[in-house]
């Protein structure tokens, strides 16, 4: 690198989401053109080739010229998210679907086929876990909810596929009680970075108390409401249309900490064949992208706006596309930020003038 001047390179390595409150949806599936997300990078974040010697500072920055004017290489820290898939193993997920397959074997090669699949590719960037839930006659039954569970990690495509595999469906759908013990689940897991859950379902919610009829709707909103407040993030699919738009667009807002009633709402997805189920997935998991960026450094300009920022190699325009959220911090917000999030591979790279951050 030639000149004089201060070059931070900034690495999208994590998926969270860009923490406005959503935007507008009208609950149908969108095509976002992305096969899923890619990073490009490898998994430290941004890599770094830092010269050795004498005048190179701890942190990663180089030293060029006598003036005391340094280029310097910046890494981000990349946030490793845990994503809980929340399958609904319900009696109708035997219904026919598409392609010969029914709503379970579509559902199941969506997430888990090895070439085509969604955990295969991302299981060494985001710990993925699964729960499959369902009950036998609610409380009169063995026990409510029924879950079979594989805890989240990285890299756990194998013990996810073990167990999904080898599943079928079975009854009910418990919803509400099945969101609280997979919460509870997330709430006292150990690692860091954002947490969320995808909830897969094909049907109206029941509970426990009442498995027939289906009218479990205000627990899952419930337990959902309560999810957020503990920092956990729910997204929603419904598999075929036998679920109300009333009450997916309720639990869709409730998992944004949105106003369940609007007026702002929260995307949900329905998926109607094998092709909306990746598109489904490709959205829900390309929204966890994150749009907030680490800085290892602290910014120093008065006028943030002397710096540049560039997605893909073209600028942003400062305050509207991008700002400084603290001097530690970069925010890419609406169009730019949806374009993170699209299911594509994206390099942010950003530009101080000499003097503008000081690397620790």
């Amino acid at each position: 690198m030639s000149g004089k001047g201060v070059i931070l390179v900034v690495a999208l390595a994590g998926f969270v989401s860009c923490g406005g409150d959503g935007g507008g949806d009208d609950g149908a599936a969108h095509d976002s053109g992305g096969t899923g997300i890619g990073i490009n990078l490898d998994d430290a974040g941004a890599k770094l080739d830092v010269p050795a010697g004498d005048g190179v500072p701890t942190g990663g920055a180089s030293m060029e010229g006598g003036d005391g004017c340094a280029d310097v290489y910046a890494m981000t820290e990349p946030e490793t998210p845990t994503i809980m898939l929340v399958v609904d193993q319900s009696g109708s997920m035997n219904n026919e679907f598409s392609g010969g397959m029914n709503r379970w074997e579509s559902l199941y090669t969506t997430l888990m086929d090895p070439a085509t699949g969604i955990i295969a590719p991302l299981e060494g960037e985001a710990r993925f876990g699964l729960t499959l839930y369902t009950s036998i006659d609610g409380n009169e039954g063995p026990t409510c909810p029924m879950l079979e569970e594989v805890p989240p990690a990285l890299n756990n495509y194998a013990a996810i596929d073990a167990v999904f595999g080898a599943a079928d469906p079975v009854s009910e759908t418990p919803t509400g009680e099945s969101i609280d013990a997979v919460a509870a689940g997330l709430i006292a897991y150990p690692e860091p970075g954002p947490k969320a859950i995808v909830l897969a379902t094909d049907g109206e919610p029941d509970t426990c108390a009442v498995p027939n009829p289906q009218e479990g709707q205000p627990e899952t909103l419930a337990a959902v409401e309560a999810a957020f407040e503990a920092g956990i993030r729910t997204f929603v699919l419904s598999v075929g249309e036998d679920i109300g738009v009333q009450q997916l667009q309720e639990v869709a807002n409730a998992g944004a900490g949105l106003d369940p009633s609007g007026p702002m709402n929260a995307p949900f997805w329905v998926a109607l064949d094998a092709d909306d189920l990746a598109t489904a997935f490709d959205e829900i998991v390309g929204s966890f992208v994150s749009c907030t960026l680490k800085v290892e450094g602290v910014v120093t300009l008065d006028d943030i706006c002397e710096a540049t920022v560039l997605l893909d190699g073209m600028p942003l325009e400062c305050e509207t596309e991008w700002t400084l959220v603290d001097p530690e911090t970069i925010e890419i917000l609406g169009s730019a930020c949806a374009r993170l999030q699209d299911g594509g591979e994206h390099t942010i790279d950003a530009t101080f003038p000499c003097g503008g951050i000081n690397i620790p």
